[in-house]
């Protein structure tokens, strides 16, 4: 299957308090962990985000087209961009994913509009997971209507999820104490 993997880091990094996907993780960029996963399944990346220093990576980087409304926008400018027939979203800060969750992924995407991972407790990870090119016109819909939840466009595109057995897998860096 051809896909294009589209690594969100557009987020504000708030409670990192500096860019998130920049920041050193087991010696190396954050956002290094998701390029080389996402390299192993394809070679067309985008990196979703505003920030021009990301750049140094060598892959397109893909502005949200809808502005300041989190994930729901870099998943609308990567299914917008992506030639291929879905996107591979894998977000910066999970440094645990692994190529054979994005394959277990991948494996469920037949006849669906979206497929993404969920921990053993049920917890749904929508920033982790396959959207089909079709589910475009919905995301920019719920856009449009000022609902930005990705939880919501979930139930809309009635996603499967696949069920990731690896806590430690599904674990976001989110403050400057997790990166140690």
């Amino acid at each position: 299957m051809e896909v294009t993997a589209i690594i969100l880091a557009g987020g504000k990094s708030s409670r990192m308090g500096r860019e998130k996907g920049l920041a050193g993780f087991n010696g190396k960029p954050l956002v290094q962990s998701a390029i080389d996963v996402c390299k192993q399944i394809t070679s067309e990346i985008f990196i979703s985000t505003g920030n021009a220093d990301y750049s140094r990576f060598g892959f397109p980087l893909i502005p949200d087209n809808f502005r300041e409304h989190g994930p729901i926008g870099g998943i609308e400018a990567g299914l917008t961009a992506a030639k291929t027939s879905g996107i591979l979203v894998c977000p910066c800060d999970m440094p645990g994913i692994s190529l054979e969750i994005l394959k277990r992924i991948l494996h469920q995407t037949e006849g669906k509009r979206a497929v993404v991972a969920a921990s053993v407790q049920g917890k749904v990870f929508p920033v982790l997971g396959w959207y089909s090119k079709t589910a475009l016109s919905v995301v920019q819909k719920q856009i449009e209507k000022g609902d930005f939840k990705l939880m919501a466009l979930l139930n809309e595109l009635q996603a499967e999820t696949v069920v990731v057995a690896d806590d430690e897998a599904l674990l976001n860096i989110n403050y400057p104490h997790d990166l140690k």
